[in-house]
């Protein structure tokens, strides 16, 4: 994904897959305890997420889910290199 997609880096295909295991919100430490990654890292990286469309913030905590986009990404429903254009 990251050598595919200009503002990805080699965790985040990592940080997707967690994020889209369970149904409901996960926060930086949830994934922490559930991937090589720390929580600083995962709480920078979410936001990136949210800002390409794959991946939605919480209103009041901060806790991340996959948007359905993002679920279509992890699916292989998209093409890597159309994350490139998705950003708001």
């Amino acid at each position: 994904m990251y050598r595919e997609v200009n503002w990805a880096v080699p965790a985040d295909p990592y940080i997707l897959e967690e994020l889209g295991k369970y149904e409901g919100w996960h926060t930086a430490k949830n994934l922490e305890i559930n991937t090589d990654f720390s929580r600083q890292w995962i709480s920078q990286r979410c936001p990136v997420f949210v800002d390409h469309n794959l991946a939605e913030r919480h209103e009041e905590d901060p806790a991340y889910r996959l948007t359905d986009f993002g679920e279509q990404v992890l699916a292989g429903d998209v093409e890597y290199k159309e994350l490139n254009d998705t950003e708001d």
